[in-house]
């Protein structure tokens, strides 16, 4: 649901885990964002998982996921699968452009995480580039008639 937030209250998670929220907001059209908070972890990963599945259901085109206010992001690398399986899902339910907003400044996210998201997901340092990249995806989609390039060459 939009607007609900997620957190170690409101979802399983390990006993010990530290505190994150996930918020979903739909600042523009087709476009759902989920604000992440706190520490990503193998305890508080349920919280970022439960969001981002709420987020598919709501099927909006474009996804963006704002990790810019993180604390931090462990090694262990349950959040950045989290992240992955995410992109699998959204790919497969044939959703749209999946953004990802990280802190250029920040130490909160290891350095081979970075890389990881930049080459899987569409980075940005912001969300207002974010939702601009979602925007101009949009406009593509429309302008296709909801086919992508690869659909419209199959049909020519």
């Amino acid at each position: 649901m939009i607007g609900e937030k997620w957190s170690c209250e409101t979802s399983p998670c390990h006993a010990r885990a530290l505190t994150t929220t996930a918020v979903l907001s739909r600042p523009q059209l087709n476009t759902t964002v989920c604000t992440v908070t706190g520490t990503l972890n193998m305890g508080t990963t349920p919280v970022l998982r439960e969001a981002l599945v709420e987020a598919q259901r709501d099927d909006n085109a474009h996804l963006v996921i704002d990790l810019s206010t993180i604390i931090s992001m462990d090694v262990d690398a349950a959040g950045l699968y989290t992240l992955l399986e995410a992109c699998y899902a959204h790919n497969i339910s044939g959703g749209g452009l999946i953004a990802v907003v990280v802190d250029p400044n920040s130490q909160a996210i290891p350095e081979l995480h970075v890389a990881t998201l930049e080459a899987t997901f569409d980075l940005h340092h912001n969300v207002t580039d974010a939702l601009h990249a979602c925007a101009v995806a949009n406009s593509v989609h429309t302008a296709n008639n909801g086919r992508s390039a690869i659909d419209r060459v199959a049909v020519v």
